[in-house]
């Protein structure tokens, strides 16, 4: 099963900056999108570990000075 998430971020709108700076932090494998009015990275094509991939995704968008209040799930189901 490959993870899928969002990292929501505190922008409230989508701008070239933002875009510009995802991507140069690493997040070219996933998209930018709005997420219940906030920005938000999604993250679906990173294969490994779901807790290894979202720190992973983490760290990276600390380093490029992100601003992520928060990870999301979406269809997530646990046995």
């Amino acid at each position: 099963m490959v993870p899928e998430f969002y990292l929501v971020l505190k922008e409230r709108d989508l701008h070239d900056d933002l875009a510009d700076a995802v991507f140069e932090a690493g997040f070219d494998d996933s998209s930018l999108t709005m997420r219940r009015g906030r920005a938000a990275i999604w993250i679906r094509d990173r294969q490994g570990d779901l807790v290894a991939v979202v720190r992973k995704a983490l760290a990276e968008a600390q380093a490029a000075g992100l601003d992520v209040l928060h990870v999301e799930f979406e269809n997530e189901v646990f046995a």
